[in-house]
């Protein structure tokens, strides 16, 4: 094994051909485009038998929200091994250069799509995000029945990108976790795959206040995504989903799970509806994090503790979290506290300050140890959401 380098153009032929073996990518000039654009906007990490790449990892830099701040966040994919070097290590060697990288560059968090969750559990991620799917004969769609004014057109990408750019963000503004799409990032995910349909919904005023994406392949129509601003929107996009009851055999539609359906207020609830855990996240060093946390009217001091992060060492420690009398506060990494204090993974600490789990919770399925007087001074300032992602790389 020769070491970790960061990968240009001149292996962009033996990246692709890693990807295209290990997750079976079609081997066309579209799919390569598709990789080699990505690599272009990433940073692209491999491990090198003599000249043939043998594990690659690429490490997309995005900005998320968290907290009504944009964080800097990035974004592993196309993680690959050929097998004829597995087992000497080389994921590890290079998650291990990128996590450190993240964190001297100031990268405060990465989120991954798992093919195991308990393998990328060993570097620190745990799951946050989940997404709800329905997959729903065409005769059972819900219909609307409520009369709009406005219209919706069906519109090429050149139409369509400012709509979606602009909704998008309006939709996300009081949302936890989401991505902030860039103008390449939209290219890439929703004109780059050619075989999406774009519909925008224009208001009597003729502004654009909902939008759809979709696929229709083999007799099946596929919301790609859905976004409205108004029920307006909402009501003329579903109708115009409807209107093509007559000409597919089935709908399908997948979201962020919200912990709600946006079909709760129809007469005959769905009954096909699924729920499954997605994309993980890290929270990539712990005491950014908490220099930056929301800790609005705490008033008393208390400490965490991260008892192990073996790919992230620099998080594992004491943490005081002291509450000032003017409102201030401070954080500081110890040696030991005497403070009321709260202990955990990595892991569990990243669900619990981001809004995806409950002390409660926790505390019952014994993942964290807390003492009695900080229970409810943490569940206190908490987020009160949880977070949401429609992105997937």
């Amino acid at each position: 094994m020769s070491g970790v380098k960061k990968m240009q153009q001149d292996d962009y032929q033996q990246m692709f051909d890693l990807a295209q073996y290990a997750f079976q990518v079609p081997a066309n000039t579209a799919s390569r485009e598709r990789i080699e654009y990505l690599a272009d906007h990433s940073v692209n990490y491999g491990s090198f038998e003599g000249d043939n790449l043998a594990s690659q990892v690429m490490m997309t830099p995005f900005h998320v929200n968290f907290f009504g701040q944009k964080h800097r966040m990035a974004g592993v994919g196309f993680v690959s091994s050929d097998p004829s070097f597995r087992g000497g290590g080389r994921i590890d060697e290079i998650m291990k250069q990128l996590l450190n990288d993240c964190r001297e560059n100031g990268v405060l968090f990465s989120y991954l799509a798992p093919f195991s969750y308990p393998f990328y559990r060993r570097y620190g991620y745990e799951l946050i995000f989940e997404r709800v799917s329905y997959q729903i004969p065409s005769h059972a769609w819900p219909k609307s029945t409520i009369k709009t004014t406005g219209s919706v057109r069906r519109v090429n990408w050149e139409q369509a990108k400012e709509a979606l750019q602009s909704i998008y963000a309006k939709v996300m503004e009081k949302e936890e976790g989401y991505l902030i799409r860039e103008d390449w990032w939209t290219y890439y995910r929703l004109e780059l795959n050619r075989s999406n349909y774009f519909a925008i919904y224009y208001d009597e005023n003729n502004e654009a206040k909902g939008y759809l994406v979709y696929q229709i392949n083999q007799g099946v129509f596929t919301c790609i995504e859905w976004q409205y601003l108004t029920k307006g929107a909402k009501e003329s996009l579903n109708r115009y989903i409807s209107s093509h009851i007559d000409s597919v055999k089935e709908f399908k539609y997948e979201q962020a799970f919200k912990q709600s359906t946006p079909f709760f207020e129809t007469a005959t609830p769905l009954s096909n509806v699924s729920i499954r855990p997605e994309m993980m996240v890290k929270i990539v060093d712990v005491e950014a994090f908490l220099k930056i946390y929301p800790f609005e009217g705490l008033q008393q001091s208390f400490a965490i503790e991260i008892e192990s992060d073996v790919y992230g060492p620099w998080n594992q420690g004491i943490y005081e979290i002291q509450a000032s009398n003017e409102g201030t506060i401070t954080i500081n990494k110890v040696e030991q506290t005497t403070l009321p204090k709260l202990t955990t993974s990595i892991q569990r600490f990243t669900q619990l300050f981001l809004g995806y789990k409950t002390v409660e919770e926790l505390l019952f399925h014994e993942f964290l140890e807390v003492d009695t007087e900080a229970i409810e001074l943490i569940e206190s300032i908490l987020p009160k959401k949880s977070p949401i992602l429609e992105d997937y790389f």
